[in-house]
């Protein structure tokens, strides 16, 4: 009986000693392999990535145009939209965060916290171009239309052939409304028919 209990004990080393890890070198050409792949197909995504963004990009920017002359119409006073200084003034820099805020007295300045809306990071990808004749801010009314003047938003693409711009037209009713390509160029136009570049 003792030497079949341990024939079972023999039968199961070996069992145990038949799996094997992987050696260094068999390791690193393993990594070696998935960081050339890696690195043949992260241009391909770049395309998708783009155009992930420039939807992300649309969706937030009519999102934030809505809310601001929505708050305009509920709160009766105007309400700007800007990216702020070091002093809360409104700035001319648009990769950084744009604040919708309160402005009764047309300061476009913060004053205090209970004057701001929301505040809106910037696109982590591609950069806004905004045109807003003189001004670096945009404001509605308390009747939600545009205060002062009209303007429009451009975004650009990081890589220009992965995705189209995207071209927000800011009219003095308020409605922000999206550019379309109507002639197929890749390119939306702006109010007067011309392609908007970056």
């Amino acid at each position: 009986m003792a030497p079949r209990t341990g024939a079972r004990g023999d039968s199961g080393m070996k069992q145990g000693s038949g799996q094997r890890g992987l050696t260094l070198i068999e390791l690193m050409v393993a990594i070696a392999i998935i960081g050339i792949v890696a690195a043949i197909a992260a241009p391909s995504f770049s395309p998708l990535i783009e155009k992930s963004q420039r939807r992300a990009v649309i969706n937030d920017t009519l999102a934030m145009f809505a809310m601001a002359r929505q708050e305009a119409v509920l709160g009766s006073r105007i309400v700007t939209l800007c990216p702020l200084n070091s002093d809360n003034r409104c700035s001319r820099d648009w990769s950084k965060p744009a604040t919708l805020f309160y402005d009764p007295k047309n300061l476009r300045k913060v004053n205090g916290p209970e004057q701001i809306i929301r505040v809106v990071p910037p696109p982590s990808r591609g950069k806004l171009k905004v045109r807003s004749f003189s001004r670096s801010y945009f404001q509605y009314r308390a009747d939600g239309m545009v205060y002062s003047d009209l303007g429009n938003i451009t975004w650009c693409p990081d890589v220009q052939q992965a995705a189209k711009p995207a071209h927000f037209l800011i009219p003095k009713s308020g409605k922000v409304r999206l550019a379309h390509d109507s002639d197929g160029d890749g390119y939306p136009e702006d109010s007067g028919g011309q392609p908007v570049r970056c």
